[in-house]
């Protein structure tokens, strides 16, 4: 199997518009969220944004880091062609960060740059906080030898750019 280089993971984490963080809930019975996240800085950041949520979403997320910080955030394609098949999975060090963040204006740059959604949504909720995640450990797996380079590829110019999950061929 063809190794997963830096190269390929920045890849995927740049281009992969969701994640799914993977956390404790206060019974330690498992919890998962899809979210967004953008790397700068050495990590990955997700804002609490102005997104619709349930009353409280927010905060159960937050106090649910504060309790049990390790998390882990899961990068996955599927499609019906199971030659493409494959996830890699970071075990992180999630931290709430606020805007006195040494980082901060990387995470904000990157979040903006990679969901230009933020220019009709307002970037946080209400007050701004985001959700640092370092990495400590990635495991992977994929189908095929070159599943998850088939997927970041890039394309051709003028060639549309097939979203994750697609089923465009490859």
């Amino acid at each position: 199997m063809k190794p997963l280089t830096d190269a390929l993971l920045f890849e995927v984490l740049d281009r992969m518009p969701v994640a799914r963080l993977a956390l404790r809930d206060f019974d330690d019975a498992p919890v998962a969220l899809p979210i967004v996240v953008a790397r700068a800085a050495n990590a990955l950041w997700s804002p609490i944004d102005g997104k619709p949520k349930q009353s409280g979403a927010n905060l159960g997320r937050l106090a649910r880091i504060e309790r049990a910080p390790r998390v882990m955030l899961l990068f996955d394609h599927y499609g019906d062609d199971w030659s493409g098949l494959w996830w890699i999975r970071l075990r992180c060090l999630a931290t709430i960060v606020r805007e006195d963040h040494a980082d901060w204006a990387a995470g904000i740059a990157a979040l903006a740059a990679k969901y230009p959604q933020y220019q009709q949504t307002a970037m946080f909720k209400d007050e701004p906080i985001m959700v640092r995640f370092q990495w400590a450990s990635v495991s992977w797996w994929s189908s095929t030898p070159d599943a998850i380079s088939r997927w970041a590829s890039p394309r051709k110019p003028g060639e549309a750019d097939a979203l994750p999950g697609s089923e465009e061929e490859q």
